[in-house]
C-alpha cells in the first residue's frame, strides 16, 4: 500500500526562486501600495497568488483573488498577465480545490494564449508541466512522463521541476534505479540554486526510494534533512507530502511510535483536507501500524478508509473525463486549423477563377486534394478516440472486478473477527494484506507475466480454501513448452472463473471437492482452463441464460475489448459435464510473448 507521494507544481514563471527572494509580507506591502490599474499591478497580483498558494493551499481568498486578476488583466488586455492568471486559477483549482477537471480548462486557455503569440512561446513548458501533473495525479504515469519530457525538450530553467517529476513516476513505477538518478539529478540543481522548496520535497520523494531499495538508514537521513528544510524555511507546501513519507520511512524501520505520529498529524494538517493522495496514504500506513501492533479491528477499519480513497482516485469516470476534455481540445484546436486552411484554399480557389480556366482546373484539383486529407485526418481522429474508449472500457471493467472480490474477503475477515477467532483472523488478513498488495499493483497493468499470474492463483486459492475450512483440494499444471517469465496474460482473467468453481460447485457440494487449472500452448494459441468437479450447475441456472454470473459477464466483457482491440479470436466455453459431475471452463487467448 506504500506509494511515492509528489505534490511539485510547475510554475511559469521561473523555477520558484521568488519563495525565497519576494516574501509574502514584501508582496503584501508592494500590493497596498499600488494605486494605478496596470500591468505592473497585474504582474504583482499574479506572483503574490503564486506565493500564498505556496505557503497555504487552503487559504480561501485564493480563488476570488484568482479571479479577480483574470478581470484586471482582461480589462485592460495584457495578454501575458490574462495567461498567468489563467495558469495561476488552474493552480488553485488543482491543488486548493482538488477540481482537475476545472484545472484542465484553465491550463488550456492559457495554452492557446502561450500558442497565438510568439512573445509568449516560452510559457509553454510551464503549462505543459502542469498538464503532466494533473494526469500524474491520476495515476496516468504514461501520459504524465511523455508531457514532462516534452518540457525537459524546452531546454529552459523548468529543468529541475522536470526532473523531479520524472524522478517521481518512476519511484511509482517501482523502477527505484531510474527514480533515485532523476531525484538526485533534481537535489543537485535545488542545491545549486538555493531552492529550498524543490530541495525539500526531491529528498522527501528520495526517502521512499531508498525504502523500496532497502536502505532504510538513507531513507532517514533524508527524510530528517527534508523536515529540517520545512521548518527551517517554513514551506508549508510541502509539510503534508513530508509527513506522510516520514510515516512511511519509520514504518520501514519499524519505528511504529514515529509512524503512526507522522501518518495521525498528517491528517490532521489543513493540507490533507482536499487532497484525496495524502488521504489514502495516511490510512494505507496507519493499516499496516495497527497490523503490526496486534490492533486488528483499527488495521480494518484504516484499511476501509484507504479502500475509500483509492477508489476516488483511480475512478474511471474521473480518469475518463479528463481524457475527454483533453480530446476536446485537441479537436478544436485541430478544427480552427482546418477552417483557417479552408479560408486558405477558398481565396486559392477565387483567384484560380478569376485566373483562367487552367487555374481553375488546379483550383478544384487542389480543393479535392485537402478534401481527402482532411476526411483521412478526421478518420484517424474518430479511430484514436475510439481505441481511448475501448481501453477506458477495459479499465472500468477491471475497476469492477476489485470491489466484488474486495468486499467479499472483508465479510470473511469480519465473520472471524464476529467469532473472536483472532488467531484466525491475524493469518487470513495477513494472506489477505499479501494477496491485495498483488492486486492492486496488477490491476492497472494491460498484461502481466503469466509467472506473476500464477502466483496470485495460489495465494487465492489458499486463501479461499482456508475460508471454507478445505472443502476442496486443487492443482496447477502449465505446460512445459509455456515459458511463465515471458508469456502475457491479461490480469486475474481466471479468478471470476474460479471463484465460480469454489463458490457454485465446491461450497454446495456434500464431502471434498478438487478443482484442476490448467495452462497449455497449441500453435499460436493459449488455452487455460478451469475443471471442478462439484455440483455442477442446476438445470434452472443453465436455462436462465439472462442471469448469469458477475464474474462470468465481466469475463466475457473483457475478452470482447480484448477481441476488438486487438482484432483477434479470443473466446470463452463453458460446459456441463455429467450430470452432477462439474463444470470445465475454457478461454482461449492468442499467445503474447514479452520479447
Amino acid at each position: 500500500m506504500k506509494g511515492l507521494l509528489s505534490l511539485v507544481v510547475i510554475c511559469s514563471i521561473g523555477s520558484m526562486e521568488g519563495y525565497i527572494q519576494r516574501p509574502l509580507d514584501s508582496l503584501h506591502a508592494d500590493l497596498a501600495r499600488r494605486d494605478v490599474i496596470d500591468t505592473a499591478l497585474v504582474d504583482l497580483r499574479n506572483d503574490y497568488l503564486r506565493q500564498r498558494l505556496l505557503a497555504n493551499p487552503t487559504d480561501t481568498i485564493l480563488l476570488a483573488f484568482a479571479n479577480e486578476t483574470l478581470e484586471i488583466a482582461g480589462a485592460i488586455r495584457y495578454a501575458r498577465g490574462t495567461l498567468l492568471a489563467y495558469e495561476r486559477l488552474g493552480l488553485v483549482y488543482q491543488y486548493a480545490l482538488g477540481d482537475p477537471y476545472r484545472a484542465l480548462e484553465y491550463y488550456q486557455q492559457a495554452m492557446q494564449l502561450a500558442e497565438s503569440e510568439d512573445v509568449l512561446a516560452s510559457y509553454q513548458a510551464g503549462i505543459i508541466g502542469n498538464i503532466g501533473n494533473i494526469y500524474y495525479e491520476q495515476e496516468e504515469y504514461g501520459k504524465a512522463l511523455n508531457y514532462f519530457r516534452r518540457v525537459l525538450a524546452f531546454q529552459n530553467d523548468m529543468e529541475l521541476a522536470a526532473t523531479a517529476n520524472i524522478g517521481n513516476i518512476y519511484g511509482n513505477l517501482q523502477q527505484n534505479d531510474s527514480a533515485a538518478y532523476y531525484l538526485k539529478r533534481a537535489i543537485s540543481l535545488a542545491r545549486e540554486t538555493s531552492n529550498w522548496v524543490f530541495l525539500a520535497n526531491g529528498l522527501c520523494s528520495l526517502s521512499l526510494v531508498y525504502v523500496h531499495l532497502g536502505e532504510t538508514h538513507a531513507a532517514q537521513e533524508a527524510i530528517e534533512e527534508s523536515l529540517a528544510l520545512i521548518e527551517q524555511h517554513q514551506i508549508g507546501f510541502v509539510r503534508t507530502t513530508a509527513y506522510i513519507n516520514a510515516a512511511m520511512v519509520y514504518l520501514a524501520g519499524h519505528d511504529l511510535v514515529h509512524a503512526e505520529r507522522f501518518a495521525s498529524d498528517a491528517l490532521k494538517m489543513d493540507g490533507a483536507l482536499n487532497n484525496a493522495t495524502v488521504q489514502k496514504a495516511a490510512w494505507a500506513t496507519l493499516a499496516d501500524v495497527y497490523a503490526a501492533q496486534h490492533r486488528y479491528k483499527d488495521a480494518l477499519e484504516a484499511y476501509k478508509r484507504y479502500d475509500a480513497f483509492q477508489d476516488s482516485l483511480t475512478s474511471q469516470n474521473r480518469r475518463v473525463e479528463i481524457n475527454r476534455r483533453q480530446l476536446q481540445y485537441d479537436f478544436e484546436k485541430q478544427k480552427a486549423l482546418a477552417q483557417a486552411e479552408i479560408r486558405r484554399q477558398t481565396t486559392i480557389r477565387n483567384a484560380s477563377l478569376l485566373g483562367g480556366g487552367v487555374l481553375l482546373v488546379i483550383g478544384i484539383l487542389g480543393f479535392i486534394l485537402y478534401k481527402r486529407r482532411r476526411d483521412i485526418v478526421v478518420q484517424k481522429q474518430d479511430a484514436e478516440f475510439k481505441a481511448l474508449v475501448a481501453d477506458t472500457e477495459l479499465k472500468a471493467l477491471r475497476a469492477q472486478l476489485n470491489p466484488h472480490f474486495i468486499f467479499n474477503s472483508l465479510n470473511s475477515i469480519s465473520d472471524y473477527i464476529a467469532k473472536s477467532d483472532i488467531e484466525s483472523a491475524q493469518e487470513y488478513l495477513t494472506q489477505f494484506a499479501q494477496l491485495m498488495r498483488q492486486t492492486l499493483e496488477n490491476s492497472d497493468r494491460k498484461e502481466i507475466s503469466l509467472a506473476a499470474d500464477l502466483l496470485f492463483m495460489e495465494l487465492y486459492l489458499k486463501v479461499e480454501a482456508k475460508r471454507l475450512s478445505d472443502k476442496f483440494s486443487y492443482r496447477i499444471d502449465v505446460d512445459e513448452a509455456i515459458d511463465i517469465d515471458n508469456t502475457l496474460v491479461p490480469p486475474m482473467l481466471l479468478q471470476p472463473l474460479i471463484e465460480n468453481s469454489i463458490w457454485h460447485g465446491m461450497a454446495r457440494k456434500e464431502g471434498k471437492g478438487h478443482i484442476h487449472i490448467a495452462f497449455r500452448k497449441a500453435g499460436e494459441t493459449l488455452i487455460c482452463s478451469v475443471d471442478d468437479d462439484g455440483v455442477g450447475r442446476r438445470t434452472e441456472d443453465v436455462a436462465k441464460a439472462s442471469k448469469r454470473s458477475f464474474g462470468l459477464r465481466l469475463t466475457e466483457a473483457r475478452l470482447a475489448i480484448l477481441n476488438k482491440q486487438k482484432n483477434v479470436q479470443g473466446r470463452l466455453d463453458i460446459i456441463d459435464k455429467t450430470e452432477g459431475g462439474g463444470v470445465f471452463t475454457e478461454v482461449r487467448l492468442p499467445l503474447q510473448l514479452a520479447f
